[in-house]
């Protein structure tokens, strides 16, 4: 005997599991568990002590490597480096807090345009300086005793 309804019984039971597959990677910091910096991420400079920075041709580009604990990125027409270490502080509802040491900042000394010089090394400094940051699916904020330093947006 043939069920015609089968197919749509079938279907409803296949869907949580469905739903589950699709679930964003991320979503776990909404349930209380920490986002981890587990890959390779590209992350554009979107603020620069809560002013947002203007839309560029050449963005300012962060990059952390988990494995090898570097972080590099490019600003201006420089290219820069850098050792960092972060532990975990806590997890909220607004996403991962960690703290953080930056150590070794090298920059590129290639001259730029004077006033992209100076974006360079208040940002070095400012990098060089961050003791924690806030990880959520989309951002990335560093701080400097508890104050927004730099706001990155995932690219």
């Amino acid at each position: 005997m043939k069920c015609k309804y089968c197919f749509i019984i079938l279907l409803l039971a296949f869907v949580p599991l469905l739903t589950q597959c699709t679930a964003p990677k991320n979503s776990a910091a909404a349930e209380g568990e920490a986002l981890v910096f587990d890959k390779e991420q590209v992350w554009q400079l979107v603020a620069m002590r809560g002013k947002e920075m203007p839309v560029q041709d050449d963005p300012v580009i962060f990059m952390l490597h988990p494995e090898s604990g570097t972080l590099r990125g490019r600003i201006a027409c420089n290219r820069y480096f850098a050792d960092y270490k972060v532990s975990l502080d806590k997890v909220t509802a607004e996403g991962t807090h960690y703290a953080l040491t930056v150590q070794y900042v090298s920059g590129g000394d290639v001259q730029c345009p004077e006033a992209d010089m100076a974006v360079q090394e208040r940002y070095l400094a400012l990098l060089a300086k961050a003791d924690a940051c806030l990880l959520t699916p989309y951002t990335l904020t560093l701080y400097q005793k508890g104050k927004e330093v730099l706001r990155f947006g995932l690219q």
